[in-house]
């Protein structure tokens, strides 16, 4: 049976990895005008085709860094003014991914902000090389049939992963048109730092406040090693951790260093501790750890349909679990009542029932059912492409195949059901053509050297908790952990403390005493 491969993952990870909502992308329709002296130039604000509410601009940057005469490229810049008569600063957002648009995101965080910040600062975002409206690779060009696979979004075995390994990543390589574009070279966290640095610049601001989600905290630290003079705040949410991140000296791939197959097993756990405790608000209490192992078990012999849903396979089903996990009340709905109502729904389905499908919300998102467009460029592909492009000349891999085998099979021996799918996400590294920046080694060893303050969820599935000692492990005495007690990745967008701690930061310049503890706006099962 043909599948979807890999590329449906891009759409699952696209939701996940997503702070805040976001409105759909759109082109920029404005010209960059190269500038020979940043500093002495500026910005040209328009309205912004993917949200009124934001002002959007073009900043020509040079490609290289290292020669700032060299070619210039396109960054897509979205900015919302300060309510008040003048903006005494300016914040930037980065919600990670990487691959995520700030620009897109605006307005979601910016809705956290209290009153007092919103009047005096204007927020921003750059949209790194390759995302949103900035300059694209040239990658999704699909100019064959994409492999037939025995799963539908990642590995679950080690027989799949040799199928990614050896079959589709050789494929999706080949979508993209490397000896074209000078811009693979020149992808990743430190150039994604020096482009916030040249749009301060263009922005005639002396210190910038900065908020990173996840991914986006590792360009926050960046920036911090490289331009400390011109940072104002720091301010992580959901961190990943810098030096994992790059490898330091450690052998193992990213997602194993990460750990992050352990935290999703953790969350599931306490999940269902957390439906049980709450007895009738929880209509699965009793049933969903045997609907859990049930939907597991039969997924091993065969794939399970949902009449008027669709058909899952272990893969799909996997994708559906951890997307659920964290992206809890991402859109307002309580996801993790949608996801136990869809696990119920499959465990009635695998035994027989013919029940139909009748709560709107009980289906997380169709990964099973969804095939490669036939565009020339497939903007799914390209939009995967661009997080390998910025995982690989950032991340060390290993180098050869069986340490991922190992791997993967070690991290689902530990966390059954969470190994192979998180392990395989960044495999296409150990064949990506273009070679690491190795300035990241340097960084990768590195401390903040500036207070900062560190926002985390108890209950994280990609990074965990981070406790006052990881902090503190992680940078310069004096900064701050906020820790609430809440689910899902992304802790400002789901505790309203958690926003208020930022809020008061940014305007004093003061950090919290520590430790702050906060709870969340709305807990899983209350309804």
């Amino acid at each position: 049976m043909m599948r979807a491969i890999r590329v449906v993952a891009a759409l699952i990870l696209a939701v996940a990895f997503l702070p805040f909502s976001v409105p759909a992308s759109a082109s920029p329709q404005w010209v960059a005008e190269p500038v020979s002296a940043l500093a002495a130039a500026s910005l040209g604000w328009g309205p912004c085709p993917s949200d009124p509410g934001v002002e959007c601009a073009v900043a020509a940057v040079p490609l290289d860094y290292s020669k700032p005469s060299s070619e210039r490229i396109a960054l897509e810049v979205g900015r919302i003014p300060a309510t008040g008569s003048a903006a005494r600063g300016a914040i930037f957002y980065n919600p990670g991914g990487p691959g995520l648009s700030p620009v897109q995101g605006l307005a979601s965080f910016a809705a956290r902000l209290s009153p007092h910040v919103r009047r005096d600062y204007d927020i921003v975002g750059v949209d790194p090389r390759g995302v949103g409206g900035s300059d694209a690779l040239p990658c999704g060009t699909v100019a064959s049939t994409a492999p037939s696979t025995s799963y539908s979004v990642f590995p679950t075995n080690a027989d799949q992963l040799a199928e990614q390994f050896g079959r589709v990543d050789p494929w999706l390589l080949g979508t993209c048109d490397f000896s074209s574009s000078p811009l693979f070279e020149h992808m990743g966290s430190v150039d994604a730092a020096e482009d916030i640095e040249a749009v301060r610049k263009l922005l005639h601001v002396d210190k910038i406040d900065y908020f990173g989600v996840s991914y986006g905290a590792v360009i926050g630290d960046v920036y911090s090693q490289l331009f400390p003079a011109h940072l104002r705040t720091l301010t992580q949410d959901s961190a990943v951790d810098a030096r994992d991140w790059y490898g330091r000296n450690r052998g193992d791939s990213l997602w194993a260093r990460l750990d992050a197959s352990a935290y999703s097993e953790d969350v599931l756990t306490d999940l269902f501790q957390a439906c049980e405790s709450a007895g009738g608000t929880c209509p699965w209490a009793s049933t969903t750890r045997s609907d859990y192992a049930h939907v597991v078990a039969a997924l091993r012999t065969g794939d399970v349909s949902i009449a008027g849903v669709g058909t899952f396979d272990t893969s799909a089903f996997q994708a559906e679990v951890v997307a659920a996990l964290y992206r809890f009340n991402l859109n307002g709905t309580d996801d993790y009542e949608t996801l136990f109502s869809f696990i119920h729904l499959l465990a009635l389905a695998s035994s027989g029932s013919t029940t139909q499908q009748s709560e709107p919300n009980a289906v997380a998102s169709p990964a099973a059912r969804i095939e490669l467009g036939d565009l020339p460029r497939d903007p799914t592909i390209a939009k995967m492409l661009t997080v390998d492009a910025v995982t690989c000349a950032d991340s060390r891999e290993p180098a050869r195949p069986e340490q991922w085998f190992r791997a993967a099979a070690t991290a689902e021996a530990n966390s059954p059901g969470f190994g192979y799918y998180w392990v395989s996400q960044d495999i296409i590294c150990s064949s990506w053509p273009v070679a690491r920046n190795t300035v990241a080694d340097d960084l990768g060893h590195k401390k903040i050297d500036v207070p900062f303050l560190s926002l985390s969820n108890i209950h994280d599935p990609v990074v965990g908790e981070w406790d006052a000692d990881r902090v503190h492990d992680l940078g310069a005495s004096g900064s701050t952990v906020v820790v609430t007690d809440g689910w899902g990745h992304g802790a400002l967008r789901s505790s309203s403390c958690a926003a208020s701690a930022f809020s008061k930061y940014v305007a004093s310049d003061i950090l919290p005493p520590a430790p702050v503890r906060c709870g969340t706006d709305r807990p899983p099962f209350t309804g």
